[in-house]
């Protein structure tokens, strides 16, 4: 990530190479222990009264309220 961030510490491009086998690899799509995710903007709920993570289909319904496609990343803080 270091490596992929500009000097404001925003991202201009997901991709970078792997140093273990130079494969070709995007930031968003490697498999983290817990869920996690770069994005332009973020939905946050403080205290939300249910349950988390969302069902898939509140998921949907922000999607098509949107207009595209949402990761869910539940943090604790």
């Amino acid at each position: 990530m270091d490596t992929a961030a500009l000097p404001d510490g925003y991202f201009d491009s997901l991709a970078v190479t792997m140093p273990c086998c130079s494969a070709p690899m995007d930031l968003n799509a490697l498999d983290y222990v817990e869920a996690a995710g770069f994005a332009r903007y973020s939905l946050v709920a403080t205290d939300p009264e249910c349950e988390l993570p969302l069902p898939a289909v509140s998921v949907q319904a922000l999607e098509d309220l949107l207009g595209t496609d949402l990761r869910q990343v539940v943090a604790r803080y």
